[in-house]
């Protein structure tokens, strides 16, 4: 099963729907980019940020990303066509449906939000991604139907120093990695290519 889910993600990043290029009119995508890219820029610099090094005492890169274990986002998402080739996920017979691809981009931006914001101590390199969730979660708000329900806590925050800064690593791993399935979903709903 976490083979399937694993390999679910990979398809859904590599058979995503490219970008189209007039997604700067589109709704929340400058948003989603704001969040891949302060994400993009903690995995890149491998924590080494102003403040301190968030993942001093190991290196983060040979760490696996801690994906959230109760969300569809990345099966939910995949555009229709994709649907139809070979995969863990091919068992799912419905078309794209951009309202459960929306819940599930919210229901994972709600988890990530409440998450970092837990963690403790809070890290002033973290706020800009702290920041870009809140403003990607804002503009889904505003822009479409509400999302509801709730999803069970996660408790990652436990035991020593070390510890924690292990799970921010493999935490913020796995957010870039939805970041980036988001960021292609929502190119894909702006895209306009599911309702054809």
């Amino acid at each position: 099963m976490k083979i399937c889910a694993v390999f679910s993600v990979f398809v859904a990043l590599a058979l995503g729907c490219p970008v189209p290029p007039n997604t700067q009119q589109c709704d929340c995508s400058a948003e989603a980019r704001s969040l891949l890219s302060g994400l993009s820029h903690i995995m890149e610099k491998d924590g080494k940020m102003e403040h301190g090094d968030l993942f001093a005492g190991f290196n983060c890169t040979d760490l696996e990303a801690q994906m959230i274990p109760h969300t569809l986002t990345a099966s939910v998402c995949q555009p229709s066509d994709s649907a139809h080739n070979a995969s863990c996920s091919s068992h799912r017979s419905s078309s794209f449906s951009e309202t459960e691809c929306l819940r599930n981009i919210r229901a994972d931006l709600r988890y990530y939000d409440v998450l970092l914001s837990s963690y403790s101590p809070s890290e002033t390199d973290l706020s800009p991604v702290m920041t870009a969730t809140k403003a990607l979660m804002n503009c889904l708000n505003e822009k479409y139907e509400a999302a509801d329900g709730e999803f069970p806590r996660w408790d990652v925050w436990s035991g020593s120093s070390f510890d924690k800064r292990l799970s921010l690593c493999k935490t913020l791993k796995g957010f870039h990695i939805r970041a980036i399935t988001l960021n292609r979903a929502l190119g894909y709903i702006c895209s306009g290519e599911h309702r054809k």
